[in-house]
This record gives C-alpha cells, sequence and structure tokens, in this order.
C-alpha cells in the first residue's frame, strides 16, 4: 500500500499536465500496456502506459527498470531536462527512452494552477509580477557579474581577459614552434667535431 501512494501521485501529476498536451498522450499511446519502474533512492514508482496515453499504476513485472540519480530529481522543477542524467535503464531501453524524454519534457504551469485558487485574472497578474521579479533577479545577476569579472581582469587585474589569453596562447604557440625548429637545426649538426691534426 505504502508503495502505491508515490505511484499514484506521480501518476496524477503527469496526467494532469498530460492532459494539456496532446502530442505527449500520443507520443505515449504507441506504448500502450508496458509498464515501468522507476527509482530514485528509497522511492520507487511503477507505472503503466493506458490506451489513451496516460498513466496508470502498474503490477506485475515490468517491461524496463529506470534508475534516477536523486539528486537530479531533487532539481527536476528548475530543470527537468537534467533528470535524465546519470539514468540507468535495464529491459526496453527504446520504450524508457520515450517515456523519459516525454515526462522530462512536460512543464508545469503555475498560473493554470492558481488560477484554480483566485481567478484568472488574479493568477496572470500574480504570475506576471513573479515573472518581472525573477526577470530583474536574472539581469542584476549577469550585471553584477560582468561588472565584477571586468574589475579582476581591468582595474584589479587578477585575471586574464578572453583577448590576452589568447594573444598569450598566440605567443606559447610561436615560442613551442620557434623551440622546435631551434631543437631541429641541433639535430642536424655533426654529433662530434672532426679530430685536429697535429
Amino acid at each position: 500500500m505504502l508503495n502505491r501512494i508515490p505511484t499514484e501521485s506521480v501518476v496524477a501529476w503527469y496526467n494532469r499536465l498530460m492532459r494539456r498536451e496532446e502530442w505527449a498522450r500520443v507520443t505515449l499511446k504507441a506504448y500502450a500496456g508496458r509498464s515501468a519502474r522507476i527509482e530514485a533512492g528509497l522511492a520507487s514508482v511503477f507505472l503503466t502506459i493506458g490506451v489513451d496515453g496516460l498513466l496508470a499504476p502498474a503490477q506485475g513485472e515490468p517491461n524496463v527498470r529506470i534508475t534516477l540519480d536523486p539528486t537530479s530529481l531533487a532539481r527536476a522543477w528548475t530543470d527537468p531536462a537534467g533528470i535524465k542524467r546519470n539514468m540507468k535503464m535495464e529491459g526496453d531501453v527504446a520504450f524508457a527512452q520515450v517515456l523519459t524524454d516525454v515526462l522530462s519534457r512536460l512543464q508545469p504551469d503555475p498560473t493554470e494552477d492558481l488560477a484554480r485558487l483566485v481567478g484568472d485574472a488574479p493568477a496572470e497578474r500574480i504570475a506576471s509580477l513573479f515573472r518581472d521579479a525573477f526577470a530583474h533577479m536574472r539581469d542584476t545577476a549577469q550585471s553584477l557579474t560582468r561588472q565584477g569579472a571586468d574589475y579582476l581582469v581591468a582595474e584589479n587585474p587578477m585575471l586574464l581577459g578572453r583577448q590576452e589569453w589568447e594573444s598569450h596562447c598566440q605567443e606559447i604557440a610561436s615560442l613551442d614552434r620557434r623551440l622546435a625548429a631551434l631543437e631541429e637545426r641541433i639535430d642536424a649538426l655533426p654529433s662530434a667535431a672532426p679530430a685536429r691534426p697535429r
């Protein structure tokens, strides 16, 4: 029973996302009847694909076992594609790849979820405020990063800028070529000087 709770939660979550994404249901319909056990640390989910392309809890022996890295799973909200890093598959690998690709491409829509609580117009305004705030924070972080890099390169030269680094690399390559040419000339010299007549 305890194992079914995470399965039912995951199935309900993804089915809600897939009901508004026809491409996901159409893609998974081709694998109707196949099942997958997905494990991440102590958590385990066992699901099957229905004839409508939606997910359902499964029983029996899975067609594929997918093992996920728990740290990648923890970052799934901010990096959905990252969930496939360090992933292991046993069994029907083609099905596993399609399933993980579909699930990783499904994006939650916070505005739609919020609209159920406060209505469409307030949800759109709240989501817009959050989007603007995140965009402002991102722009500020990028600006601070650029200013910090400029300071370390120009004002207090602790780092090399890209142009200085490329120039330095070209100088080293030139010295390397000249050294190789000098070594060739040294190797071409006679190994010992001829003895002087007495």
